[in-house]
């Protein structure tokens, strides 16, 4: 019998940002580790099961093909799962083509460029005939008569909504992205502040961020945090690309995993995702694949915000680790205090905030803002005020 032969779904792209591995496909985006994408790029033609590990063979040294094979088989179920992969006489997917091109009208908003694309949700750019500012519109790219209930699509249609419903009711934060307006025809769409800058992550990393200013930021970093939990909300998503810096000024955005606490699950939808790095310890299983069920909570946003005010002033995480295997055991065992000076209060917030034990950790954003201050005000009092 002829061997089943795999190849790339259509879309499929893999794109390395900061020593970082990313597949997107036409639904989703994916961090992934150097291992797979170095996999995925065996696939630049059809190849069988037995081809992908002589091939993977090749590119580890001293790999054996009893190691290898099952690590090929893990890669092709799990792509396969995740729409990265199809197998040979499967049909591919159709990829889905913007709504609006630019110099499209959509209400009062004038389209000027396609930022992302999905296949639930397409994000541009556009100015606001009224105002002449410029805004980010976020659409979901399935008219609501198409959504049949109790399907995927009307689990990501109440995600979408979700996200807004929580924006509306938030106070308005400066270090959070504003939600101008939402509107639901032709389409269902919010209009959100355009925030030049580029993300956390590619500042921390191509920007010269002095230490005053640094510890600025991180302040308003730990304010906008304080501001969520102080409302009952999870952002469920927190990592340095959802940050955006602009000079002396940093903003929180993308909701989409967001929460209320104290509302059981029967009445929201509550997302285990996120960016695996940055998972607390408590979330992620050392010896495995898998992730816990276990939704972010208040504890876990402050570890991850901790991880992210890290990669501010260090530029990059300390995890080792080229497989996800290696990532995880480093995550769960790393010592931060390696970094720390005992001497300096700051760095002690930050070492408490990263504990592995979730029960040692400040509660919640407020708690850890408050120490943040509290360290400062003994260090330099003129950065101790809460924007």
């Amino acid at each position: 019998m002829k061997a089943q032969r795999f190849y790339l779904s259509q879309g499929v792209s893999v794109r390395e940002h900061e020593d970082e591995f990313y597949i997107e496909t036409l639904k989703n985006e994916y961090k992934i580790n150097r291992t797979i994408a170095t996999f995925i790029g065996l696939l630049d033609a059809p190849k069988t099961a037995p081809e992908l590990t002589t091939g993977l063979q090749a590119l580890i040294t001293g790999a054996s093909a009893a190691v290898v094979e099952p690590l090929v088989a893990k890669f092709l179920k799990d792509l396969h799962r995740l729409d990265v992969v199809r197998r040979e006489g499967e049909a591919d997917l159709v990829p889905r083509a913007a709504l609006y091109e630019p110099g499209a009208q959509l209400g009062q908003y004038l389209i000027t460029e396609l930022l992302s694309l999905h296949d639930d949700v397409q994000v541009y750019r556009a100015t606001d005939g009224e105002t002449g500012q410029p805004v980010v519109l976020k659409l979901f790219s399935h008219k609501p008569e198409s959504i049949r209930p109790d399907t995927h699509l009307d689990d990501d249609f109440e995600q979408f909504q979700q996200e807004f419903d929580i924006m509306r009711a938030l106070p308005a934060h400066p270090g959070i992205c504003l939600l101008h307006a939402y509107h639901t025809e032709p389409y269902h769409y919010a209009v959100l502040e355009y925030l030049p800058g580029a993300s956390l992550s590619e500042a921390a990393r191509n920007v010269n961020i002095c230490e005053a200013t640094a510890t600025e930021l991180a302040t308003q970093i730990l304010s906008a945090l304080a501001h969520l939990h102080g409302h009952g909300i999870v952002h469920g998503d927190i990592h340095a690309r959802n940050f955006v810096v602009d000079a002396d000024r940093v903003t929180m955005i993308d909701f989409g995993y967001a929460y209320r606490v104290g509302i059981s699950e029967r009445e929201q939808l509550i997302c285990r995702g996120g960016v695996p790095t940055y998972m607390a310890p408590e979330r992620i299983k050392q010896h495995n694949y898998k992730f816990s069920k276990q939704a972010a909570d208040f504890r876990a946003e402050v570890y991850q915000i901790a991880l992210v005010i890290f990669k501010l002033y260090h530029k990059e995480l300390p995890f080792a680790g080229e497989t996800w295997l290696e990532r995880a055991a480093s995550i769960a065992t790393y010592d931060f205090s390696l970094h720390f000076s005992p001497s300096v209060p700051h760095e002690q917030v930050l070492l408490h905030a990263l504990q592995k034990d979730p029960q040692a950790r400040y509660a919640s954003g407020q708690e850890l803002l408050a120490a943040w201050q509290q360290a400062l005000a003994v260090e330099m009092p003129a950065l101790a005020v809460t924007p």
